[in-house]
């Protein structure tokens, strides 16, 4: 798994789009357009539930950070699925989010990954990094919104990842499936 965080905050404005067609009846999800900075096009789209929309709202008072997360397709030739997410410090997570325990997560991983419970994470990093961590604090990554990119531009992942989240941003994506569908037709 890859991230990309962004160094530079953005201001980011959520505004609720209409939902015809695109929310079933009943689902509970609200279709949203996020712009950023002021742009006219919206850089990210997602349908979200009533409780992360509550969460995101306290997140983006202030600029905020944003990342990606992704996973590189083994075929270069295939489309990139990334989230776009907001980089927040453990420490002051909007009210209403709490993380999970990592305890529990790593029993739960532990026969996928039986490595794990013995594996000595400290031991590579020697006595240099020691207090960084409490100094920078976690970092979590909340996702709200999915981006694609049907065609690769670099050969190079991170690079990859750096280009598709500064063109989300400055309003240059378009839905995933008008995307695909251009593909499609060749256009």
């Amino acid at each position: 798994m890859h991230v990309y965080i962004r160094e530079e905050p953005v201001e980011l404005e959520m505004r609720e789009v209409d939902p015809e067609g695109l929310v079933p009846d009943g689902s509970g999800l609200v279709p949203m357009a996020f712009y950023v900075e002021g742009n006219e096009r919206p850089s990210f789209r997602a349908m979200l539930p009533p409780e992360t929309l509550s969460i995101l709202r306290q997140a983006i008072r202030t600029p905020v950070q944003l990342g990606l997360l992704a996973e590189e397709p083994e075929d270069p030739a295939s489309e990139i699925q990334a989230m776009v997410g907001i980089s927040l410090p453990a420490h002051s997570l909007p009210e209403g989010m709490v993380l999970g325990d990592d305890d529990e997560e790593e029993e739960s991983e532990g026969d996928a990954e039986p490595w794990k419970s013995s594996a000595n994470y400290d031991g590579w990093r020697g006595d240099a990094w020691k207090g960084e961590e409490e100094e920078q604090g976690r970092t979590v990554l909340l996702a709200f919104a999915p981006l694609v990119r049907i065609a690769r531009r670099h050969d190079d992942f991170g690079d990859e990842l750096v280009d598709l989240l500064e063109s989300a941003l400055s309003g240059s994506t378009r839905p995933s499936l008008e995307a695909r569908i251009d593909r499609m037709l060749g256009l």
